[in-house]
């Protein structure tokens, strides 16, 4: 018996309840934004406008922040700013205590001239100049060394500066899944 032809049919998921495809569809109306409607926020800024909530940034990260001390007490957060450098969200996440945390020159100017101390900043990625590097060292900021060259490299210039690197390693672990990761790290 031949069976019924059905049509493909595209559904939109989002966040929200499961269901078959993963998230429910439903996309619940919104006309207010922290109590501001927003055709008074079109009115006064134009479309396309993005509104970013301080009072929900802040509760989320409280949030995380309580739930991550409750497994792990000594833990420290910091705010990537490769996610979002804008100063005024960068300043609510150093306001409720995260660090920095850069993978630029760039990014780690940026976190100076928000009144980031080099001892808060996490200078992370795989392609940080010597003279950012030599930045760092001085700073005290805690370098996460990605490759074996960047290493002698933290060396040299710790011994030129006769100040001792602040350093993490990235360790990327064989666990037996393949194809194994390999892009940055030991």
């Amino acid at each position: 018996m031949k069976k019924t032809y059905i049509a493909p049919n595209i559904e939109r998921n989002s966040a929200g309840n499961m269901n078959k495809y993963g998230a429910k569809s439903v996309v619940r109306h919104q006309d207010k934004i922290e109590g501001v409607p927003i055709n008074d926020l079109v009115r006064d800024y134009g479309s396309p406008l993005i509104v970013l909530s301080e009072s929900q940034m802040r509760k989320r990260y409280r949030r995380l922040q309580d739930t991550m001390q409750m497994h792990y007490p000594k833990v420290e957060m910091a705010w990537s700013y490769k996610t979002n450098y804008l100063a005024a969200v960068c300043n609510i996440f150093h306001q409720e205590g995260a660090r920095a945390e850069v993978v630029s020159k760039m990014e780690y100017e940026m976190a100076r001239a928000r009144g980031i101390a080099g001892k808060d900043i996490i200078f992370n990625g795989p392609g940080k100049s010597p003279e950012a590097l030599r930045t760092a060292i001085e700073e005290h900021a805690l370098i996460h060394i990605d490759h074996l060259d960047e290493l002698y490299l933290i060396e040299k210039l710790s011994r030129e500066l006769d100040v001792q690197a602040q350093v993490a390693i990235r360790v990327n672990m064989d666990t037996g899944i393949s194809p194994q990761w390999t892009r940055f790290g030991f």
